[in-house]
């Protein structure tokens, strides 16, 4: 019997090379693509315009995929809905609706839990059990488009469960299928990438010839800090993180964002502040305020903005504070998978 394997996992060229070798029209795998992204159409029979010959042998060799949504929650506040997805295999993971005027965002898991442990965050507390395949990530944007049929997607963020860059084949190859202009056709600027800090996975990115933005979590300017919240700081500390941070500005002129989420008593103070000034002022950058999403059991408290930002802005760092979106429907990343655990 002929393992199928889901056709999202293949990119057009692997498509279009996989049809000329069956003897098939190589052109149709642009076709094929057109069905499955721009119509979105779950079954080869929905193909309506390609040859039976094709369907059969499509049928034959893939299939397609599709989750089952086990609990979805909308916010009162501000549109943002939040979806708990059912793999095949009956793992879970979340992915997360953000709608702002013309702008409509889909948040994106890379993994089913993560193995990196950071203090503050709620995909730490299940811990790591695979990597998401290409066409489970790409499924994703699929399933949630299914759910909001009316809206165009306009970007796409990896931060849901899980580090992208501990599956960065099948996340680049995702990403690739999400800009290609004969699938998703989503501008590679409006696809951000976030890391704990994986150094390596920063080198091989900048390499990429990819638009994409890149995305840090950096929580602390001082490694002590930093590794207590970020345990992942202990293989790469911060002076190696930020080199691979520079390196990578310079080589691609991309400018990099670092994200910060303000912790009462933990690395919010003005002396904080200070430190982040030294660190990253020879870094292109920006600095992303993020307000704290509580989650039970984990002790820590959300810290007022006003006197961090202030000491950034007067050393001239570019500094934005994220709108919490999402916050009576447990829109944080992995809250609403621990809330059905």
């Amino acid at each position: 019997m002929i393992a199928r394997s889901d056709i999202k996992d293949i990119s057009l060229v692997e498509l279009t090379e996989r049809l000329k070798r069956s003897g098939l029209e190589p052109y149709r795998a642009k076709q094929i693509f057109n069905w499955l992204y721009s119509k979105t159409v779950r079954s080869f029979e929905e193909m309506t315009d390609l040859p039976e010959d094709l369907r059969t042998f499509l049928k034959k060799h893939f299939h397609i995929i599709r989750f089952s949504v086990l609990d979805q929650r909308r916010s009162t506040l501000d549109g943002t809905s939040k979806y708990l997805f059912k793999l095949e295999d009956a793992n879970t993971i979340e992915a997360v609706f953000l709608p702002e005027g013309e702008r409509n965002t889909i948040c994106l898991s890379s993994q089913v839990g993560c193995k990196y442990g950071c203090k503050f965050c709620a995909s730490a507390s299940v811990g790591f059990i695979r990597n998401l395949t290409s066409s489970e990530i790409v499924e994703e944007v699929l399933a949630v488009k299914s759910l909001h049929p009316g809206a165009r997607i306009t970007n796409l963020v990896f931060m849901g469960i899980g580090e992208p860059m501990d599956n960065y084949d099948n996340v680049l190859k995702a990403v690739r299928i999400f800009n290609s202009k004969d699938a998703f056709n989503i501008g590679a600027r409006r696809i951000t990438l976030s890391t704990c800090g994986i150094v390596p996975g920063i080198e091989a990115l900048e390499k990429e010839a990819l638009q994409i933005e890149l995305s840090v979590s950096l929580h602390s300017a001082k490694d002590a800090v930093r590794s207590a919240l970020v345990p992942i700081n202990k293989k790469y500390p911060i002076k190696d993180l930020i080199a691979a941070c520079r390196h990578y500005t310079e080589t691609t002129g991309r400018v990099i964002t670092f994200e910060y989420v303000l912790l009462e008593g933990i690395n919010s103070s003005e002396d904080d502040a200070e430190a982040l000034v030294k660190l990253l002022k020879p870094v292109m950058c920006k600095v992303n305020i993020i307000s704290y999403n509580d989650i039970r059991a984990k002790g820590y408290s959300e810290s007022s903005p006003g006197a961090f930002i202030r000491v950034l802005r007067e050393n001239r760092l570019n500094v934005t504070r994220r709108k919490s979106k999402g916050a009576d429907i447990d829109a944080g990343c992995g809250q609403l998978r621990i809330s059905r655990l």
